[in-house]
């Protein structure tokens, strides 16, 4: 519920600019900290994802999901549209960012991440989804000129997350 709230609250205080990028963890240990289950992470994941529009979306709400319960409740005001991106590389990642709002890649380089758009696009083609508000922002290790950039938007990708130091010493720049 909190972190619903927060999110609500900043998107209604932003006038909408606010976005929200999801990735399941892949940690092992950390879930063993909290004493969650590794194995259950994706399911617990797209369940909150699922509460969390219910509570953004106008009216009461009650939930009682396996991961999540909540009583009869209504989070006022109700926030602007909250775009949910789903992160990671795995198809099942794929598949929870086709079902979403857009999807963040990694570290990786161009050829890979147009593939993983390609896939994308088939996911939601199949569930009757177009790209057309779909939103797709990634590193690329290999993009540093303007045709670079020119593919990657031509391969459906609408953002790029740099990695500044390269241009100027290069992948293995040391931190100093």
């Amino acid at each position: 519920y909190s972190a619903a709230k927060a999110s609500g609250t900043a998107a209604l205080l932003s006038g909408g600019r606010v976005e929200l990028g999801v990735g399941v963890g892949w940690c092992e240990e950390e879930f063993a900290l909290l004493g969650q289950q590794f194995a259950k992470r994706g399911k617990r994941t797209d369940e909150m994802l699922h509460l969390m529009r219910a509570l953004w979306e106008p009216g009461w709400t009650e939930f009682d999901g396996e991961f999540y319960t909540t009583p009869r409740l209504e989070m006022t005001p109700s926030p602007p549209h909250i775009p949910i991106y789903g992160g990671g590389l795995s198809d099942i990642a794929l598949r929870r960012a086709a079902r979403n709002d857009g999807w963040i890649g990694d570290l990786i380089g161009m050829d890979q991440a147009i593939a993983s758009v390609d896939r994308i696009r088939e996911l939601r083609a199949a569930a009757g989804l177009d790209m057309a508000d779909f939103t797709v922002i990634t590193p690329l290790v290999d993009a540093f000129t303007p045709e670079h950039y020119a593919r990657a938007e031509a391969g459906g990708i609408d953002a790029i997350l740099t990695m500044p130091w390269v241009f100027y010493c290069g992948p293995d720049a040391p931190t100093a």
